[in-house]
């Protein structure tokens, strides 16, 4: 049982130093509980703090239901279900929707779309996850940016998912994977809602843009 998102940093640090000693390293975090973790690994390693967002992408009539998901400049995520729901003819309002909402979410964060990742070692950072939708579109689209190597750090991940991620070819540091997988908040002791000002804090605070 983790103890908190700090936590969680703390560990996963403590996991990551045998991977990054004479590496060029960025250091990205997914927004919000995400960032929260990055800021003790940002801590750690004196690794800038910066943020990459996807959002979900779900049928009209099926709103929590993720079929994949999408990054601010397009690159998106099918899952197994896409072709069932990507007919609906007003699919393509929903896909420019989230498009716009993840670039307006990044220039409230960063101030800017523009990312320098290439022949560096990038590790990416979230919280948890659970069916990965919104990891593997950051994952296509990182693969676009020409790092040397991308490391997923991470405190909680299905063991279903984890086998996912062999098909991404990356590094996956993690702390817990379990088979019996119901949410990401049952692996912690606290796992309260992350605001929004502190997330801008946070960037603020051990950030480089």
């Amino acid at each position: 049982m983790i103890q908190d998102r700090f936590e969680a940093g703390k560990l996963l640090a403590e996991k990551l130093s045998t991977f990054l000693e004479g590496k060029t390293c960025a250091l990205l975090a997914i927004p919000r509980g995400g960032v929260v973790v990055g800021a003790e690994i940002s801590t750690t390693f004196k690794i800038p703090l910066d943020v990459i967002i996807s959002k979900k992408i779900t049928p009209p009539e099926h709103p929590e239901y993720a079929i994949g998901a999408m990054t601010h400049d397009g690159v998106m995520y099918r899952g197994p279900n896409w072709e069932r729901y990507s007919s609906d003819p007003r699919f393509e309002i929903e896909l420019q929707k989230k498009k716009d909402e993840v670039k307006r979410r990044i220039e409230v964060y960063r101030g800017s779309t523009v990312y320098d990742l290439e022949n560096k070692t990038v590790i990416l950072v979230d919280d948890g996850i659970a069916t990965g939708a919104t990891v593997f579109a950051i994952l296509d689209w990182l693969a676009m940016q020409k790092p040397s190597e991308i490391i997923l750090a991470i405190p909680v991940i299905p063991f279903s998912t984890y086998e996912e991620l062999t098909k991404f070819k990356i590094r996956v540091v993690a702390l817990e994977i379990p088979r019996d997988f119901s949410a990401v908040g049952q692996f912690y002791r606290k796992f309260d809602q992350v605001q929004e000002q502190t997330v801008l804090d946070l960037i603020r605070k051990h950030g480089s843009i």
